[in-house]
């Protein structure tokens, strides 16, 4: 099986949008956003070729029932979570933060 790796970056995106969630949705709001994005990781880790690529080596899951998108790609054997992201931010924004997490 391979490895799974979270670059530092994304517990910040993580934190940042679940304070957001306990701030404008009620409290809980947020422990239950990232408790969604880690119950995503073993479906990355186990099946992580069947996402689709989206912009050059990078795959996209969405982390339902949250407007989210988690952007992986693999090096060697090791799937590098590089950035997760709200589904309503410009694409020409996630382009250009995948380029700069690549």
């Amino acid at each position: 099986m391979k490895e799974i790796r979270i670059l530092p970056a994304v517990l910040d995106d993580i934190a940042e949008s679940a304070a957001w969630y306990d701030e404008e949705g009620y409290a809980g709001l947020g422990d239950q956003f990232t408790a969604t994005f880690y119950s995503f990781l073993p479906k990355i880790q186990r099946d992580g070729e069947i996402y689709r690529v989206v912009h050059g080596e990078f795959r996209r899951i969405w982390l339902r029932p949250f407007p989210y998108a988690v952007f992986f790609r693999l090096y060697r054997n090791t799937w590098f979570v590089s950035f997760v992201i709200h589904s309503a931010r410009g694409p020409r924004l996630v382009r250009d933060l995948l380029r700069e997490r690549s």
